[in-house]
């Protein structure tokens, strides 16, 4: 399991714990847990988000390896941990190539090499790359039912084929995770002061405050 740590400092926290020396204490305490709770829970939408803005694989996919996400109480770092499985390169988008016809009168079973030749598996990683061919691969579905794209290397042997893990791109030093990490830590900061004053209302009114 993969995991960053971000560092930063929740913008107006200070200002939030300076209202304790005239607000209920007990009330301040839970307002800054749900803020922390609120912030936690922005986090995998915001990497789906900026995740499937480049690369060609869903939300619901991504979120699936974001195993947990949690924020100090101090509000200075956030832990985000990452499954360490790559996804196949089924959910990339992966074609199925097409078999050429073959010759002869074998209906497939032809002598000779198949003419014209067939197209081979395609798949979309970068969006921006677009469609690329990968000669000599194939999906195969398990006994479980689950699709899978395998190739055949030069020895013989079958190997699946994975595009990036969701750890490894938002881990990276590339401008597409840098630009996530900065989109991270700003979603934390706005969500946090929406959580904390959603969770501030609550405790407020149960303590005979707002209504």
């Amino acid at each position: 399991m993969a995991g960053i740590t971000l560092d930063f400092n929740i913008q107006g926290l200070e200002q939030f714990r300076k209202m304790q020396a005239f607000l209920n204490p007990e009330n301040l305490l839970k307002a800054e847990r749900g803020g922390v709770a609120y912030a936690a829970k922005s986090v995998p939408p915001v990497v789906a988000k900026g995740i499937g803005a480049s690369y060609f694989i869903k939300a619901a996919r991504i979120k699936q390896d974001i195993s947990s996400v949690r924020i100090d109480p101090n509000g200075t770092t956030a832990t985000i941990k990452f499954s360490r499985r790559p996804p196949t390169l089924i959910q990339f988008g992966a074609k199925p190539g097409k078999r050429g016809r073959q010759p002869g009168l074998g209906r497939g079973m032809g002598w000779g090499p198949a003419k014209p030749a067939g197209r081979p598996l395609t798949a979309t990683v970068l969006r921006s790359d677009g469609r690329k061919a990968r000669p000599g691969a194939f999906i195969a579905t398990g006994q479980s039912g689950n699709q899978v794209v395998l190739q055949r290397r030069s020895n013989g042997k079958l190997v699946g084929v994975y595009g990036p893990s969701i750890g490894s791109i938002f881990l990276g030093d590339s401008k597409i995770s840098n630009e996530l990490k900065a989109a991270v830590k700003a979603r934390i900061n706005e969500q946090f002061v929406v959580g904390f004053n959603r969770a501030w209302e609550k405790a407020a009114r149960g303590y005979g405050g707002k209504s």
